[in-house]
């Protein structure tokens, strides 16, 4: 049959009996196309025990699949009349962080019709698992004194991205609040740099490795739980467990996992996790619903959004040189105006995706030269398909520089003198970027979804995952000062609505509301020998075996 064309433009290609595709399902259809641009294919899909219902599955299945074109621009195009081709494209899309969703009906019409393509072996693993969204779609005190607080540092590492600021800038709001009575901070033999000033702070202390604490009224865990934690002590630090998401991208996106049965280990210890613990923050109310859907039986009165805090970032912060870690690009440059791309080489980074668009913004008679700063990351990673663009760039209108991780004064360089920030990242639980950039006075396109929709609420983003669609915001933000000087506005409006303070006021909030409810009925999930199983799953995998050169450079600078 011909494309569908949604109400907000997107075109959808549908594979199977169009008589299946009633006027009540395209509209079903339609809507949920509509409602996020990460979802890229929705399959119809027989169930028992339900009327309708979407649940979120890894791959397309079902007797009918709806495909959005526009990812053909991050994936390449949809290969025709090829059934490994096209099993490959969606696997691929699920490499991005897009996203795949089922519609479940018992109708006999659906029933009765042949299927198109059988469940993903994880989606039919998890329709098994009593903790799944999939699973369950088929079945259809406040304390009178001051609290103490245990809070895990296990991910302060020597570098400090968003997750780092999150742990050091709650902390230091925390600190100031009355209502708290003593912080300790554990799992962490000595403070990186950028964290030493929280051993200044009244009522925080850093315990030692082998020291014993007496019982907390709450440990919290401001990152999620991994390998990198111990569960199984969490009980013994805090009366009530409390753990922050940020994200459901590892949860999203095999290929960040040595191996299928890595990938649905951690996909349920997630939810394992969810299950034990008394009480869950999200950095975004994005992906506090996406967990709950995921983890249907979680208590939504133990889950809150809280958006993360955005004024610890300063315009004083904007040096006037940066560090050494930028000579070479700084050489190259030579006073050339540029656009930054900030992030690690992570495939749902889309940075080769970000390449096309500049290359397709210098046909538009834009000059500009293009920088990509992060780490590289061994697995998972798009410098093949970069290098592979860059290879043939020809265009003498720029050219293209890259620099590992940077420094943060480096990175506040780089920021506050780029023309315009790159961020066409499709899988985030926040997203810092944008707002670090704004707050040095520099505009950034991003993709109108998720929590960047959420939180940003900016008008005239991109909302399709296209070429085009990036290098039209971004040759108005480059051509237009009056377009770049809204874009900054708008973004420094929302940083002034969002305080660590406030962040920390909701954060204690929350603690107190869950240390005066009884402790969860499933806490006694956490800990058990299928964790232990399932951490060991995790410590063997290809992601945790990428970062342990990270791990010792931690190691080495803690030492010192």
């Amino acid at each position: 049959m011909e494309p569908l064309k949604t109400a907000r433009g997107r075109l959808l290609q549908v594979l199977g009996d169009p008589a299946l595709l009633t006027m009540d399902r395209m509209a079903e259809f339609t809507k949920r196309f509509d409602g996020d641009p990460r979802i890229v294919t929705c399959s119809l899909v027989s169930g028992t025990g339900v009327n309708e219902v979407w649940v979120r599955a890894t791959a397309p299945a079902g007797v009918l699949v709806a495909i959005a074109e526009d990812a053909q621009d991050l994936v390449g195009p949809l290969p025709a009349d090829d059934d490994v081709g096209l099993a490959a494209w969606f696997r691929a899309t699920a490499e991005r962080g897009l996203w795949h969703d089922h519609y479940l009906t018992h109708h006999r019409d659906v029933a009765k019709a042949s299927a198109l393509m059988e469940l993903a072996a994880m989606d039919a693993q998890e329709g098994l698992d009593p903790s799944s969204a999939a699973f369950a779609a088929q079945e259809m005190r406040g304390p009178s004194r001051r609290l103490t607080v245990a809070i895990d540092a296990t991910w302060l590492g020597p570098h400090e991205t968003g997750a780092q600021v999150l742990t050091t800038a709650a902390i230091t709001a925390m600190a100031t609040d009355d209502r708290i009575d003593s912080i300790y901070v554990v799992g962490i033999k000595e403070l990186p740099t950028y964290a030493q000033h929280l051993v200044e702070l009244d009522r925080v202390r850093i315990v030692a490795p082998d020291e014993v604490i007496a019982q907390c009224d709450i440990v919290w865990y401001p990152n999620q739980i991994d390998g990198r934690s111990n569960i199984g002590d969490a009980r013994g630090l805090g009366r009530r467990v409390i753990t922050t998401y940020l994200d459901l991208i590892a949860y999203d996106i095999p290929r960040y996992h040595g191996s299928p049965e890595a990938w649905g280990t951690y996909r349920a210890l997630q939810r394992r996790i969810a299950l034990s613990v008394d009480g869950i923050t999200a950095i975004s109310a994005d992906v506090a619903t996406r967990l709950l859907a995921e983890v249907p039986r979680l208590d939504p009165q133990r889950v809150r959004p809280l958006p993360l805090g955005l004024d610890h970032i300063v315009g004083a912060n904007a040096p006037d040189a940066p560090d050494a870690d930028l000579d070479q690009v700084l050489a190259a440059l030579g006073g050339k105006r540029f656009i930054a791309v900030l992030g690690n080489d992570f495939q749902h980074k889309n940075r080769d995706f970000a390449i096309a668009v500049w290359q397709r913004v210098l046909q538009s008679g834009q000059s500009c030269d293009l920088v990509l700063a992060g780490l590289h990351v061994k697995s998972s990673s798009s410098k093949v398909a970069e290098d592979a663009i860059l290879a043939t760039h020809v265009d003498l209108r720029g050219s293209a520089h890259t620099a590992g991780h940077l420094t943060g004064r480096s990175r506040a360089w780089l920021l506050a003198n780029a023309a315009a920030v790159l961020y066409p990242s499709s899988a985030e639980g926040f997203g810092l970027v944008p707002y670090e950039a704004a707050i040095l006075g520099t505009p950034s396109t991003f993709a109108d979804f998720g929590p960047l929709k959420e939180i940003a609420g900016v008008a005239g983003l991109p909302k399709q995952w296209s070429v085009e669609a990036f290098a039209t915001d971004l040759e108005q933000l480059l051509a237009s000062d009056a377009a770049a000087q809204q874009r900054v506005n708008d973004l420094q409006q929302v940083i002034a609505e969002h305080t660590w303070q406030g962040f920390a006021t909701g954060l204690v909030d929350f603690f107190q509301q869950i240390s005066a409810g009884p402790a969860v009925l499933t806490s006694a999930v956490g800990g058990t020998a299928a964790d232990t199983a399932a951490l060991a799953s995790i410590l063997s995998s290809r992601t945790w075996r990428a970062t342990s050169s990270l791990r010792k450079v931690g190691s080495k600078l803690r030492r010192k």
